[in-house]
């Protein structure tokens, strides 16, 4: 199966932005990796968004995972999250946050996995516009938030030294489905 030109330039610049892209056929097929690479990098903690906890087979698949930050969690291993698009033109993932609880499962977490269905990768943002602005004003949100995320977080001082990790996620895994 050939795959589109938008999936195709998501790839490229997401990798070059520095996160991991990972292809499966099925959800199932993302679950069965994530446990995988959980076991084999000794994860123990993480978070999951509450849409995914309660979606397919991530539900059974990882119980011990939380949807909320504990107070007495200084530490957590991994976040996982789905993303609601993603930009072909910038690698770009682009998350509609309903509330913190979710926004702390994609940047607190030292590794983010995030799944996103290649049908939800758009050409370039201005393709989002109308649906940015409709969240954005969604009134029944405390304080409803778009985020961009583009890699793993990154920063430099003023030297120009770069730090990958300071401010989110050192390692970023996209897994489209």
């Amino acid at each position: 199966m050939m795959m589109s030109a938008n999936v195709e330039n998501f790839i490229a610049k997401a990798q070059l932005a520095g996160a991991e892209v990972e292809q499966f056929c099925t959800i199932q097929d993302a679950a069965d990796f994530l446990q995988t690479f959980f076991r084999e990098n000794k994860i123990e903690t993480g978070l999951i968004s509450s849409g995914l906890k309660a979606a397919g087979p991530f539900a059974e698949a990882f119980p011990h995972f939380e949807t909320r930050l504990a107070p007495e969690s200084l530490w957590i291993e991994a976040g996982l999250v789905a993303a609601d698009h993603g930009v072909a033109e910038t690698g770009t993932l682009v998350h509609f946050d309903l509330g913190d609880d979710e926004k702390n499962v994609w940047t607190l977490p030292e590794i983010c996995l995030c799944l996103l269905e290649k049908a939800k990768i758009v050409p370039d943002l201005e393709a989002l516009a109308p649906r940015i602005a409709g969240h954005l004003s969604r009134t029944g949100l405390p304080s409803p938030q778009v985020s961009l995320v583009t890699g793993p977080s990154r920063t430099a001082d003023i030297e120009c030294q770069l730090t990958i990790g300071v401010h989110g996620p050192s390692r970023l895994i996209i897994l489209l489905i």
